[in-house]
């Protein structure tokens, strides 16, 4: 993968990592929530994590070797439920009692996360898209396998 499209996603894994270890340790910080609502939260940030992790696993393969198939599709996990995530909790978050300046930053996080997956997204979705449009389903190119000619990510 070309070391700008690297850096996306490293971009990407780090941010989805600050994000959710900070909020395990603002939940488990509060005085004000409830042990459940920090259970739930950090389950919810657990989950994340180790997408982030799977994230990373990618990342370290790509340094020096094509992105796969089925590393592409663990990528597009970890976006597509980052964006479901923070609609979710975008939503709940606007319909909550906080105050104005906690919803701004919050939104904010979500959009700032929402346009990195669909960014990463747009990236790796063209590797991904090859094995599901039949391009290499016969041979040695299996899910965990490198497609030919997709070494720098689908040519974008």
């Amino acid at each position: 993968m070309p070391r700008r499209r690297w850096a996306l996603l490293a971009v990407f894994v780090a941010w989805t990592a600050y994000i959710w270890v900070s909020r395990i340790a603002n939940a488990w910080g509060s005085s004000t929530e409830s042990t459940s609502s920090k259970v739930v939260s950090t389950v919810l940030s657990a989950v994340m994590l180790a997408l982030a992790v799977g994230g990373l696993v990618v990342l370290v393969q790509t340094w020096r070797r094509p992105l796969t198939v089925a590393g592409a599709w663990i990528v597009q996990v970890l976006c597509g439920v980052t964006v479901v995530v923070w609609v979710v909790r975008g939503v709940q978050i606007l319909a909550s009692d906080h105050d104005a300046p906690f919803k701004i930053v919050h939104v904010a996080l979500g959009v700032v996360s929402i346009v990195l997956a669909a960014l990463v997204w747009r990236m790796v979705a063209p590797v991904a898209g090859r094995r599901s449009n039949g391009v290499g389903t016969s041979g040695p190119s299996g899910p965990g396998r490198p497609l030919a000619g997709v070494a720098d990510g689908g040519g974008r």
